[in-house]
């Protein structure tokens, strides 16, 4: 199998680290690029780098597995989409050095990074990413392409929407309910519900503004 790491930059190449730790455990994939569709490059520290239609020209579509590795929650659900509708398979990568529970469900092309901490009863929703040293509570669910910064800490019970982006440090109390497209900012400790596209910051965290363009990085 040959995995295409969708992205080229500072979390591509992240991600390109867990994948190998992972391979040298079950040696999954014979090749891994990168792919990106608006730089004009061919490689990046020896590794190839193909435009998505290339990639498809190259090699055949049941020998790829495709991971997502862009930190923007609203262009991983436009790459997943893309992925999708071409048949090919959405990878998940979890880092062997984590802690994960047995009754955590995973969706596709989900991303867990080392030292996170993932306790009972968790659902994680399609390709979403977690960095490195967050800690998931119980019983919460994680909706679809969101990302969970580094050393977040999300606490029991609390529902998390779609597209979300928690910066890192950020927080949640028990019991929180968080809507999509919220962009929860660095250090941030949520105690009160928050609404679809609300911008929250500081401690306590306090709405500042709506996220009309539904976009982390402007």
């Amino acid at each position: 199998m040959v995995l295409g790491i969708y992205g080229a930059h500072g979390l591509a190449q992240e991600v390109n680290i867990i994948a190998k730790k992972i391979n040298g455990v079950d040696r999954r994939w014979t090749e891994m690029v990168y792919i990106d569709d608006v730089n004009d490059i061919s490689d990046v520290r020896g590794t190839r780098v193909y435009k998505f239609e290339g990639l498809l020209q190259t090699y055949a579509r049941d020998e790829l597995e495709i991971v997502i590795a862009v930190g923007e929650p609203a262009i991983r659900a436009k790459m997943y989409q893309k992925v999708k509708e071409k048949g090919i398979k959405l990878v998940s990568l979890i880092h062997p050095g984590i802690y994960l529970d047995e009754s955590t469900s995973i969706g596709e092309g989900v991303v867990i990074c080392e030292g996170t901490t993932i306790t009972s009863n968790v659902t994680i929703g399609d390709n979403t990413y977690i960095q490195a040293h967050a800690v998931i509570g119980h019983d919460i669910r994680i909706g679809k392409h969101s990302v969970i910064g580094s050393n977040c800490q999300i606490g029991g019970a609390d529902i998390i929407g779609d597209r979300v982006f928690m910066g890192f440090l950020a927080g949640t109390t028990d019991h929180i309910q968080i809507g999509n497209d919220v962009i929860i900012s660095a250090g941030a400790i949520v105690f009160k519900d928050l609404p679809d596209e609300a911008v929250a910051v500081g401690n306590p965290a306090r709405i500042m503004k709506k996220n009309d363009q539904k976009r982390v990085f402007k």
